[in-house]
């Protein structure tokens, strides 16, 4: 019997040592880092920068591909739908995971199920800005002054079912007002826009905005959510103001499609914390505006579940449906 014992115990230690010696060490290869919009963008500048770091870790290049269209949905369901072997990597944001769901008609991807959270990276509020002819210097001024001219005042956003169309709607909600929705393609246009005067208020990000606050070519007058941003302090944000409900930000993740190996994840998400948390991208994205915050996968998925939840809301509210 001992020697039975012996003989199993010993077949499976080399079946063990025979299943290690067969999985190569990741990564082997280069890792692909997919951003679903346009170079330039908060989200390309977040994928090139922790696609830097990750090749600073490997000692393999992890390469940045630009898969932009539909809102970001191009890439994203990309990514869904490629090996689950940890080499194509998804930088997504809330309206490629979250806001879609509620808007797209016939999404080719399921956020909830498709794929594999690693982790969060980071936080960005909205902002409210006009250009400075419009006599408005608080939310509260806005909003008076959207009651004293009803169904006239408008606002731009990047486009029908973006984030920051939703921002907007938000802020119609809490003011009580119809601020009418001005969709436009990107955060540029909608600049364009109010520099030109074809719209009364913007609403962005504090990436795109900053430059023409600190040139005055635009005022900013609020930020959503219940902390200032660290890029613009002196902004007040729409929680001190009395403002319920416009807590929307704009959050980024890292996710892979569904069913990464473990090993391969836990490799992922302790290089990608590590990079998120290192002194130079917390300095550079703070002053952009991106507070970073790496999650556990665990809380990147409820996080997305639970987005889901309230922007179908908001979308079925404004009745916002896209093909």
């Amino acid at each position: 019997m001992m020697k039975t014992l012996f003989v199993l115990v010993t077949l499976g230690l080399a079946v063990v040592a025979s299943d290690l010696h067969a999985q190569p060490a990741y990564p082997e290869k280069a890792v692909r880092v997919v951003s679903p919009f346009p170079p330039g963008g908060v989200a390309d500048t977040i994928a090139r920068a922790l696609a830097q770091k990750m090749t600073e870790s490997f000692g393999r290049p992890a390469v940045v591909e630009n898969r932009a269209g539909a809102g970001g949905t191009i890439g994203t369901d990309f990514v869904a739908k490629s090996p689950a072997d940890g080499y194509t990597l998804l930088v997504g944001n809330v309206s490629t995971l979250a806001v879609a769901p509620g808007v797209y008609t016939k999404l080719p991807y399921n956020p909830a199920q498709d794929f594999s959270p690693i982790t969060l990276v980071g936080r960005s509020p909205m902002v409210f800005a006009v250009h400075p002819s419009v006599p408005a210097k608080t939310p509260k001024e806005l909003i008076a002054l959207a009651r004293a001219h009803p169904g006239k005042m408008t606002f731009g956003s990047s486009g029908a079912g973006s984030i920051t169309h939703f921002a907007g709607e938000l802020l119609n909600a809490a003011g009580k007002v119809n601020i009418t929705h001005v969709p436009c393609k990107g955060a540029a246009p909608v600049i364009q826009a109010m520099l030109s005067g074809e719209v009364d208020m913007g609403v962005l990000q504090v990436l795109e905005t900053l430059p023409h606050q600190r040139s005055g070519r635009l005022r900013i007058i609020a930020v959503s959510g219940t902390q200032r941003s660290a890029a613009m302090p002196d902004v007040p944000n729409a929680g001190e103001l009395g403002l319920r409900g416009l807590e929307a930000t704009v959050w980024y993740c890292v996710v892979g499609p569904r069913g990464i190996p473990q090993p391969v994840l836990k490799t992922l998400h302790a290089t990608l914390s590590k990079a998120i948390t290192s002194a130079d991208f917390v300095k550079r994205f703070t002053a952009d505006g991106v507070i970073p915050e790496p999650s556990a996968p665990e809380e990147l998925a409820t996080l997305i579940r639970n987005d889901i939840s309230r922007w179908a809301e908001v979308a079925k509210r404004t009745g916002v449906k896209l093909d």
